[in-house]
């Protein structure tokens, strides 16, 4: 291993930065996590870590800590304002249809177990940002908002949505978002429903979507909140109050468990509340940093990759890393390369899913509601009647190189 460039500062404790810092520390590189936030973030909602990114747990011995923090829905029910059910879906039928192996899981509990996983040999500082930095020749000087300022070889800006590393290198983030006409707002409250921990059920009517599940051994209620929204909202995304205020205005006299879950949400310590975006960018580095997960190319929420790309993108960009010996000119866009057409892939899904999710007519949603569960399951048999009678068919290579470590079977 070369001593060039070992020094790497990732800024962002979520998930794609603590997955980099793993894979850095293995290759022989010196990581450090700073994040914002003073401790792990709490609450947020279910994540899926699937594909490649299942192939990325698993080379991280991590693939069976996520199978027993996994939150299991096996039906998805569709409600009226009465609570009378209109239909429910079999959720576990198309995973196994389709042949996935794949894992739902809260975000914050993957994030904690990404982060025990490196604690101990990655230095993490919490409560903290980065404030300013300057770019040379030789490496990058950081300054923190709490003071002091340290050097580093590189910097990898993994700090989400809202980058901070990526405004101070590229800009202001205005220009680099895709706004997708959807606002969403998440959080979680004790589980006065009563729900069990194998269900699921959806409100909708025409342009919005509340949906709700236990977690937490069905402690705890999740609360997802989803609506059509064209022109973009505009707050301080750290005024929490604000968020409670807008998200209430919206959902006011609604039916079926809105008014009590917007009362719920008042006191709720973890309400996220943000705009469906993605981030689409020309370059994801410029000299001696480079962005990753959300902050370089965030899919949006509603594609449901977000995690399963983060996770991707870390492996690939440590490897490329690694086969560079530390030379960042190679490895930056070699990282671009490998990982560009998987993100322009996924990010196509989008408008197509917030359509689904969020019918903005009555007829779409009684497709939604009415049709849909009836459609699904024969189609589930066809699929896999087809993939068990013609499996090259239907499967498919993955799409990340082996950079040594031997990858297991996607």
């Amino acid at each position: 291993m070369s001593t060039k460039n070992t020094t790497i500062l990732i800024s962002g404790a979520s998930i794609a930065g603590p997955t980099l810092a793993y894979w850095l520390k293995r290759y022989g590189f010196t990581p450090t996590v700073i994040e914002r936030a003073p401790h792990l973030r709490e609450g947020g909602y279910p994540v899926d870590v699937r594909f490649e990114a299942v192939q990325v747990a698993k080379l991280m011995g991590m693939w069976p800590r996520l199978q027993q923090e996994k939150t299991t829905i096996e039906e998805m029910s569709f409600v009226n304002e009465r609570n009378q059910r209109i239909s429910r879906v079999n959720i576990q039928a198309v995973p196994k249809a389709l042949g996935w192996d794949v894992v739902e899981i809260m975000r914050s509990d993957l994030t904690k177990t990404l982060y025990e996983l490196t604690k101990d040999e990655v230095e993490y500082c919490f409560g903290d940002s980065i404030q300013a930095l300057k770019q040379d020749e030789e490496g990058v000087d950081v300054t923190f908002e709490r003071g002091g300022s340290r050097r580093f070889d590189l910097l990898v800006g993994a700090d989400g949505l809202h980058s901070i590393v990526r405004t101070l290198v590229f800009g202001d983030e205005a220009q680099f978002e895709r706004y997708c006409g959807y606002q969403v707002g998440v959080f979680t409250t004790d589980n006065y429903l009563g729900l069990g921990k194998a269900s699921i059920q959806l409100y909708g009517v025409p342009g919005k979507l509340v949906a709700v599940r236990s977690t937490r051994g069905s402690q705890t209620l999740a609360a997802f909140f989803l609506f059509k929204q064209p022109t973009k909202l505009r707050y301080d995304y750290h005024d929490v109050e604000r968020h409670k205020q807008l998200l209430a205005e919206v959902f006011a006299g609604e039916g079926w468990e809105v008014p009590r879950l917007l009362e719920k949400m008042q006191t709720a310590p973890d309400l996220y509340f943000d705009a469906v975006s993605q981030i689409r960018m020309e370059r994801w580095s410029h000299g001696r940093a480079v962005l990753l997960g959300d902050a370089g190319y965030c899919p949006a929420l509603l594609t449901g990759q977000g995690s399963t790309l983060a996770m991707m993108g870390a492996y690939i960009l440590a490897g490329e890393l690694k086969v560079a010996l530390g030379d960042h000119k190679l490895a930056f866009p070699q990282y671009e390369q490998a990982f560009r057409p998987v993100v322009r892939q996924e990010q196509k899904k989008a408008g197509a899913n917030a359509r689904i999710l969020v019918p903005a007519t009555p007829l779409g949603l009684w497709v939604k509601t009415h049709l849909f569960p009836r459609l699904l399951p024969p189609l589930l048999v066809a699929i896999e009647r087809g993939r068990r009678l013609l499996p090259r068919s239907y499967s498919r290579p993955s799409r990340l190189k082996d950079y040594g470590n031997v990858l297991p079977p996607s």
